[in-house]
């Protein structure tokens, strides 16, 4: 018979670590456990006046789920003086004695991700304020929604928050050797294939071979290292309750690097015209908005952005399918599985 899986939290040694600290001493602790992404489970704490978000690894992969926490935590860290909204770090623990594995707290920040059924009906109110161009180009039918649209406002606002991310000099932060920029682009076929390679099973995404032969043939030309996401959507960013749309954070930094800008805008357009809140959007308008923001005269062509994007999250997703598959405790997630397949297919039929 399997022992019982030890609890990710235990308020008890949490409470002695945080008094520590000098946290709201004596105090006691409240959590309550967040929707968080598959490797690390998150809890938000409460202790007298204070609230906290606490991240810690999930799974049994604690060493390497810990090596991502430790990067994470350098990277909130390093944007403290910046204008890039986050959360702030609070403290990391070392200690697995306190709650069996390394962990770290943040501030809470208010505000919801606005995934589709989150967001307001009247949240894009006419009168919020942009400073896009009004001849800024659009792809809008006659009869399509609004300018004023809820999406158009936060797509814009997210458009904005993106090109400040990039705007920050790696160097002058302290995170200038948190990648590699050389050879970036160079390397992320076999990067990603041989993740691939390593997955129980073989041959479950069809049409990869075309999309990575397309992607060796097609490399860009050469780009300014910036420090990118990584997993930039509307899923890892936190907006203000009140509208205007206002960015109050960008979470979930663990696949950030020093990188191409490129891939990260081409990765969250690609998301948020499949899967986000986009009614009133328009592709060109929010291009547009980031370029200008950036201070680009132009962007190129984004197709082999768009298609490292897809896929890259094809191979992430169907390495989580077949963990799930695989262990009889967990949900085994078909969906995710099905669309990995799907990301594959959208993206040869894009290269035709």
């Amino acid at each position: 018979m399997t022992a019982p899986a030890a609890p990710l939290l235990d308020p008890a040694r949490l409470g002695t670590w945080l008094d520590g600290l000098g946290l709201a001493q004596g105090e006691p602790i409240d959590h309550t456990p967040l929707s968080g992404g598959k490797s690390n489970a998150m809890f938000t704490i409460r202790r007298g006046e204070h609230a906290w978000v606490l991240r810690r690894p999930a799974g049994v992969a604690i060493a390497r789920a810990e090596d991502g926490l430790r990067r994470e935590f350098r990277i909130l860290t390093a944007l403290a003086d910046t204008p890039v909204p986050h959360p702030r770090a609070v403290a990391f623990c070392e200690d697995r004695d306190v709650l069996g594995s390394a962990f770290y707290l943040m501030a809470r920040v208010e505000g919801f991700a606005p995934f589709p059924e989150a967001i307001p009906a009247n949240f894009g109110a006419a009168d919020a304020p942009s400073d896009a161009p009004s001849d800024a180009p659009s792809d809008s039918a006659p009869g399509s929604p609004p300018e004023s649209a809820p999406g158009r406002e936060i797509g814009l606002a997210m458009a904005d928050t993106l090109a400040d991310l990039h705007a920050l000099d790696p160097q002058t932060i302290g995170l200038g050797d948190l990648g590699r920029p050389d050879g970036f682009h160079e390397r992320q076929v076999s990067r990603w294939m041989k993740q691939l390679s390593g997955y129980p099973e073989s041959g479950t995404l069809p049409g990869v071979e075309v999309v990575t032969a397309w992607l060796e043939k097609n490399l860009p030309p050469a780009f300014t290292p910036v420090l990118m996401h990584g997993d930039y959507h509307f899923g890892n960013v936190l907006l203000a309750p009140e509208p205007p749309p206002r960015v109050t954070a960008i979470v979930d930094w663990e696949t950030a690097t020093i990188g191409d800008p490129l891939l990260d805008l081409a990765g969250f357009l690609r998301i948020w015209f499949e899967t986000g809140p986009s009614e009133g959007s328009s592709w060109d308008e929010m291009a547009t908005r980031y370029a200008t923001r950036a201070g680009l005269p132009e962007l190129p062509d984004l197709t082999y952005y768009i298609t490292l994007s897809r896929f890259r999250l094809a191979v992430l997703l169907e390495g989580i399918h077949q963990r799930a598959k695989s262990d009889p405790t967990r949900d085994p997630q078909p969906g995710i599985g099905t669309y990995a397949r799907r990301l594959i297919t959208d993206a040869v039929e894009s290269l035709r």
